[in-house]
């Protein structure tokens, strides 16, 4: 089984959409928050052994500098060029933020101007589900990116232990699936909490997003940073009364 996960057209578009569910200015984020999000993403694709462009690991080692100065004591004033390296950063993400404005609104003239052309009907639908399922994913994917990073020194003590790696995608679905039928919902987080090995963890990460793809469960979240929930569909629990 072959899923494939939508990248980030770079760190800064990564970083864009981590500052962004703050819903403040740019430079009123909490900086420390933003780079141990972006180092679990990073942490997170080296451990599902995933091709990582080296433009990530360069920003990566740019944000262990920035978090290792925002933590440490201050000793000595008046170190401008130290200080500038977190005001640089933002200003990148706020001048990178303002070119993807440009460059959305651009793609909307152009596909205003489209609509003078005949385009078939399947295309136009193909095109919306696809930007509604990737934005689903990618919260999914950072949410399971903070898991893994909060029970990454749990998983290291356990080095002696020989894992099972038999896990398969297909039964963790039956066993997902067997669990939402006696209950409304699944709380995703605690489920990887149980997971006492890390291939255990990124099997069922892997089986969740299958499911997601085949329409066969929904994912809910009521808020930017909150829970989410696994759920049957309607149609499937009208059918199982």
């Amino acid at each position: 089984m072959d899923i494939k996960l939508k990248d980030f057209e770079g760190p800064l578009d990564l970083l864009l959409h981590l500052v962004s569910k703050y819903e403040v200015d740019i430079y009123d984020v909490p900086i420390v928050e933003i780079i141990e999000q972006y180092l679990a993403y990073i942490a997170t694709l080296k451990a599902m052994r995933l091709e990582i462009a080296s433009e990530y690991m360069v920003m990566a080692s740019q944000l262990m500098l920035i978090k290792s100065q925002k933590l440490l004591p201050t000793v000595v004033e008046n170190l401008p060029d130290e200080e500038d390296l977190e005001q640089e950063l933002l200003s990148q993400i706020e001048e990178y933020r303002k070119f993807k404005e440009l460059s959305e609104e651009l793609g909307k003239q152009h596909d205003k101007r489209a609509q003078f052309y005949s385009k078939p009907k399947q295309e136009l639908i193909f095109e919306e589900t696809t930007l509604a399922h990737d934005k689903t994913i990618m919260d999914l994917f950072l949410t399971f990116s903070k898991v893994m990073a909060s029970r990454q020194e749990t998983l290291m003590q356990q080095h002696t232990v020989v894992e099972r790696d038999d896990y398969r995608i297909e039964d963790m679905m039956e066993d997902l699936l067997y669990r939402l039928g006696g209950q409304q919902k699944l709380c995703l987080q605690e489920i990887f909490e149980t997971c006492q090995q890390k291939n255990e963890m990124i099997t069922l990460f892997l089986a969740t997003l299958e499911l997601i793809k085949l329409q066969q469960v929904d994912v809910k979240q009521s808020e930017n940073f909150g829970k989410i929930y696994l759920a049957l569909p309607k149609e499937n629990k009208t059918e199982k009364v």
